[in-house]
């Protein structure tokens, strides 16, 4: 075989072997998890100017995966958001150590009673453990939340260890946080986000839940979309 043959078969093979890299790069890169959060749509009540709002009771989310252990990381990471964004209205998580498993399922029953009303029903609700927890408190209004579809995608993350790529899980979830009048059970405004977070289960140890962190990121996109006047009282 001369030598213009030899340099033709070399470059041939060498294309073939860049179409097979590419195509399996192209492949890879369809699975590459990149989290993405967004505030998929919003409900405000054309009357909630009428309404003076000064404290609100949060309720944990609903179901918390960090219940069992009483950290309720997104809920207490909503929390913080929260006191940060609007510095002169009062924010209470009613009787955390206390609430169980229990008032994860009273929530659901709750929403499920103002997705059907469209309010809050106010007797139903003060009936209930975690109802009459929050009027312990006393406060203007409420959020009260729940998570409503949770999924896994399994794909790759860029590893910062070996420059190139490692399984990975992105875990996507929908939930709703409603702001309730605590006066008469109107609903003042209805947020629903998509949270989504990737992680890899080497490399990096986990401390809570990702659905908790998936949650949270969520909430970073919503806060803003909050309408609460923060007004100082005098």
């Amino acid at each position: 075989m001369n030598h213009h043959k030899i340099t033709g078969l070399l470059s041939i093979l060498s294309t073939l072997s860049f179409i097979i890299f590419f195509s399996a790069c192209n492949e890879l890169l369809d699975y590459i998890i990149v989290p993405r959060n967004a505030v998929l749509s919003t409900y405000k009540s054309p009357k909630i100017d009428e309404y003076k709002i000064h404290s609100v009771a949060l309720l944990p989310m609903a179901p918390d995966d960090t219940t069992d252990n009483g950290t309720f990381f997104a809920t207490n990471h909503f929390l913080n958001s929260l006191k940060q964004k609007f510095p002169n209205t009062k924010f209470t998580v009613p009787l955390v150590d206390s609430i169980m498993a229990s008032d994860s399922l009273t929530i659901v029953k709750v929403i499920d009673s103002i997705e059907k009303l469209r309010r809050l029903d106010l007797k139903y609700f003060f009936d209930t453990d975690i109802g009459y927890a929050v009027d312990e408190e006393s406060t203007d209004a409420m959020i009260i939340g729940r998570i409503e579809k949770v999924t896994k995608k399994k794909g790759f993350t860029a590893s910062r260890i070996y420059s190139w790529y490692q399984t990975a899980t992105l875990i996507s979830c929908q939930f709703t946080y409603y702001l309730i009048s605590l006066k008469d059970g109107r609903v003042l405004w209805k947020a629903q986000v998509s949270g989504e977070e990737g992680y890899s289960l080497t490399g990096k140890n986990i401390l809570y839940s990702p659905l908790d962190y998936a949650v949270s990121n969520g909430i970073d996109k919503m806060i803003d979309k909050i309408p609460l006047t923060d007004i100082k009282l005098e």
